[in-house]
C-alpha cells in the first residue's frame, strides 16, 4: 500500500507541474495581436485585437461623425460584437450627409477576417506613425500630423519602421459636461466625449471631437492626437475637460 500510493503521489505532482509549463508555451506561442481592415461605401475600419481579447476599433468616413452617429454605431455593434464603447473610436468630418451603415458595415466585415499582425510605432520626430503589418505587407497605418493641429490619419498603407510595440490593448473613455454658470429650462446641457486607447506601453491614441487642438501641456512623445473623433463639436478649453483627459489617460496606463 505504501508504495502504491507514494506512485499516486508522485503522478499527481509531475501532472501538475507540466499543465503550467504547457499552457505558458502556448499562450507565449500565440500571436501577440491580431487585425483586420475593410471598407464600405464612404467608411473604413482597422480592428486590432490583443491576445487577452482586448480590442481597439479606429474607423473614419468622410462625413461629420455626430455624437447621434456614434452613439447609433456603438449601440449596434455593442448589441453584435459586444464591443465596448471605449474600444470603439470614430472619426469623420465634411459636408456629406451622414451613413452610419456605411461605418457599421465596415468594421463588422474587418471583425470577420482578423489575422496574425504585428504593430510598430515610429514617434520620436513628428509626424508620428502607427504600423500595422501581417506576413511582411502592410495592413494600415494610423499617422498624427506635424503638428498639434493636425491629427491621426487611417490608411491602409505609409507603414513604417519603427520600435515594435507589446502588451495588451486598454481603453477608457468619458462623456464630460463643461464648466457652466445657470442655465436657463430650454438651455441644451452638452456633454464632450473624451477617450484614450492604448496600445502596449508604446503609444496612446486620445481622441477628442470636433476641429479640436490638443492642449500642450499633454503634448509628449507616444501620443497620436485624433480630432473630429466621436462628435463633431469641439470641446471648450474648459478644466473639466483637461480634467478628463488626465483621467483617461491615467486609466490606460499613461
Amino acid at each position: 500500500m505504501p508504495t502504491r500510493s507514494s506512485r499516486r503521489l508522485a503522478g499527481c505532482i509531475a501532472i501538475d507541474l507540466l499543465l503550467p509549463t504547457v499552457a505558458v508555451a502556448l499562450w507565449a506561442a500565440e500571436p501577440e495581436y491580431q487585425a483586420a481592415i475593410a471598407t464600405a461605401g464612404r467608411s473604413k475600419a482597422l480592428v486590432l485585437q490583443d491576445r487577452r481579447g482586448g480590442r481597439a476599433v479606429f474607423a473614419e468616413a468622410d462625413f461629420a461623425v455626430t455624437q447621434a452617429v456614434a452613439d447609433f454605431v456603438a449601440a449596434r455593434l455593442l448589441q453584435s460584437y459586444e464591443l465596448p464603447r471605449p474600444s470603439l473610436l470614430l472619426r469623420g468630418a465634411g459636408l456629406r450627409p451622414p451613413l452610419p451603415e456605411d461605418l457599421i458595415t465596415a468594421i463588422s466585415a474587418a471583425m470577420g477576417h482578423m489575422e496574425p499582425a504585428q504593430i510598430r510605432y515610429a514617434g520620436t520626430v513628428l509626424p508620428t506613425v502607427l504600423s500595422v503589418t501581417a506576413d511582411g505587407r502592410c495592413v494600415a497605418s494610423l499617422a498624427a500630423g506635424a503638428s498639434l493641429a493636425a491629427g491621426a490619419s487611417l490608411a491602409f498603407d505609409r507603414c513604417t519602421a519603427g520600435a515594435a510595440v507589446h502588451g495588451p490593448i486598454r481603453a477608457a473613455f468619458q462623456m464630460v459636461e463643461p464648466t457652466h454658470g445657470l442655465l436657463q429650462r430650454t438651455d441644451l446641457l452638452r456633454a464632450c466625449p473624451v477617450q484614450a486607447i492604448a496600445l502596449g506601453k508604446q503609444v496612446v491614441v486620445l481622441a477628442l471631437g470636433g476641429d479640436s487642438v490638443l492642449p500642450r501641456e499633454f503634448a509628449a512623445e507616444r501620443l497620436i492626437f485624433a480630432p473630429h473623433a466621436n462628435d463633431s463639436t469641439a470641446p471648450p478649453d474648459d478644466r473639466r475637460i483637461r480634467e478628463a483627459i488626465r483621467q483617461v489617460l491615467s486609466r490606460v496606463g499613461r
